[in-house]
């Protein structure tokens, strides 16, 4: 039933009138509204009783809950186009997260808080010359990790997945915020431009402010997508100052008290806003003939100024290989291999193997299936195969979701 309306003041109706004849008619627009609806049921063996992603061995032990975001989060979202003559666009895109099972929307921001619209925020414009966006956004390094993954970046067992327990393994992310200890998924502050697409490859310059100007929480990344027949390539490289410092300070805070404490041992520990804690590189290849897909790709994740939290990694690298079989239109199967392995602690590692199916059931509605087993080994091994799903350290994980995706 139409909610009604109250009647427009006198004085609105004459603002409004006066601003129809002295502003210009506006150029050809349009707005679209969209979203995804994700969610099912997760069974996890050795969920983690601790705080975030800080490996621990205290255990909830094993069972099935209600998780929303199988594939990936549910969000809604608004973008617009405007042609402004010439081939030059104005653009804007706003995305948030939806908790289908909880209502809530939002999510973490890059300073421990939350935002409506914690996806996507941007303005710009593109032409000819490629794109230019501002504001919070996707980082090229996430699209560049989902180009040549078999997974797709799933937040079930991908190299999503892998990335999070590599954070995991510094010791120094808790997972209350997007500014994670080696690379990222989401740029906050940013400006990103995107080249026009020559002979296959493209490429995305970012540069995300930091809050107190030079330097000072930072970052940095260059990648590189190439795209011919069946083949497609990607290249990563991501840097980043002071990344972990928030995080470190709440983390020494439990054993400090105050404030200034904490501030004062994380600190005395190197964590500053300039330390250069982050940095992230990476090559894969993807290649699809026919129904088959196979993909491989390698990551290093480094702190170039070895500032670590005690018991954490400052070096650390990943390997996967994947394959994906799509027997029908509407049939999609997938599986891969992730090893993760500390260079700074002797003998620690993860390893994640995972399979999935996806059937359309049409367009825009997918029932998926996927399973998973993890082992970890060593105290600040902790890879989950679901993404923000915290396991155990130093043990093996078993993992199975059913679930429906629908996009509107």
């Amino acid at each position: 039933m139409p909610i009604p309306r109250a009647p427009l003041p006198t004085a609105c109706l004459l603002a409004a009138s006066a601003l129809s004849v002295a502003l210009p008619a506006a150029a050809q627009s349009s707005v679209t509204l969209y979203g995804t609806l994700d969610g099912g049921v997760l069974s996890m063996s050795n969920y983690s009783a601790g705080t975030g992603y800080l490996p621990t061995t205290a255990s909830q032990g094993s069972g099935a809950k209600a998780k929303d975001g199988g594939l990936g989060a549910s969000h809604w979202g608004m973008r617009g186009r405007e042609a402004l003559g010439g081939g030059l666009y104005a653009n804007f895109q706003l995305q948030g997260n939806i908790n289908l099972f909880n209502g809530n929307t939002g999510g973490a921001n890059a300073t421990n808080g939350t935002s409506f619209f914690n996806q996507m925020s941007t303005v710009g414009l593109s032409g000819g010359f490629g794109e230019v966006k501002l504001g919070r956004q996707f980082s090229p390094a996430a699209w560049a990790m989902q180009y040549t993954d078999a997974r797709g970046l799933r937040y079930f067992g991908s190299a999503l997945t892998a990335l999070v327990g590599m954070n995991s393994a510094s010791k120094a992310w808790i997972g209350n915020n997007s500014n994670v200890a080696f690379g990222t998924i989401y740029n906050e502050n940013a400006i990103v431009y995107t080249t026009p697409l020559w002979n296959g490859l493209k490429l995305d310059f970012a540069y995300a402010f930091g809050e107190g100007g030079g330097k000072a929480n930072s970052q940095q990344s260059v990648t590189a997508l190439y795209h011919n027949g069946g083949l497609k390539l990607s290249a990563i490289y991501y840097n980043g100052y002071g990344n972990n410092r928030d995080n470190a300070t709440a983390i020494y805070g439990a054993a400090q008290g105050s404030a200034a404490a904490r501030a004062r041992a994380a600190q005395a520990a190197g964590f500053t806003t300039t330390a250069n804690t982050n940095r992230l590189y990476s090559l894969g290849a993807l290649y699809t003939t026919g129904a088959f897909t196979v993909s491989g790709q390698y990551y290093a994740a480094r702190n170039p100024d070895h500032v670590i939290m005690p018991g954490g990694s400052d070096s650390l690298d990943m390997w996967n290989v994947g394959l994906g079989w799509r027997p029908a239109a509407n049939l999609n199967f997938s599986t891969a291999y992730y090893y993760v392995k500390d260079n700074k602690n002797t003998g620690h590692k993860s390893t994640q193997f995972v399979l999935g199916m996806e059937y359309l059931l049409s367009k825009r509605t997918w029932a998926y299936v996927q399973g998973a087993y993890v082992s970890n080994q060593g105290a600040n091994m902790a890879l989950s195969p679901m993404y923000a799903s915290p396991v155990v350290a130093d043990k093996n994980v078993h993992a199975m979701m059913v679930g429906l995706r629908h996009t509107f």
